[in-house]
């Protein structure tokens, strides 16, 4: 992975990237091929932050291979949660202003729990795996 100044490993993409967009191939979680459902819009994701039910939103940038890594765990997730809780994907780039301010995002990918409230609790981890992401959404609901 790219080391940061301190001399850790980056394990996820900038928010502010220019000119990344072009550098990818597919759309990840692609509606015909995942369980993982799709937010089309901001005023969407708003809708299931209000909706009073629990949910799971991936914010995520195509481009980014922290996001492209950990596709197939969150997929694998979705298909565990099953009907329990929703679980979403909110291509963020694209709405950066928003996603800042409503889903806590600052980098690509980052994980929400959406609470009942409409609270949305940012998974802190590195960690992004089926067990991981399980026992982070269990805790916070």
């Amino acid at each position: 992975g790219l080391a940061t100044k301190d001399g850790k490993t980056k394990t996820e993409c900038g928010i502010h990237v220019d000119g990344a967009e072009r550098t990818w191939d597919r759309d990840l979680w692609e509606e015909e091929n995942s369980v993982v459902k799709k937010i089309s819009s901001s005023a969407d994701a708003l809708e299931i932050k209000k909706s009073g039910k629990p949910a799971v939103i991936a914010v995520y940038a195509p481009w980014c291979q922290f996001s492209q890594a950990m596709e197939d765990q969150f997929e694998e997730f979705a298909k565990a949660v099953g009907d329990d809780v929703d679980v979403y994907s909110f291509r963020g780039d694209e709405e950066r202003e928003f996603v800042m301010a409503n889903l806590n995002t600052n980098s690509f990918p980052t994980v929400n729990v959406i609470k009942a409230d409409g609270t949305a609790v940012k998974y802190e981890s590195e960690e992004r795996t089926v067990e991981a992401f399980k026992n982070f959404m269990e805790k916070t609901l």
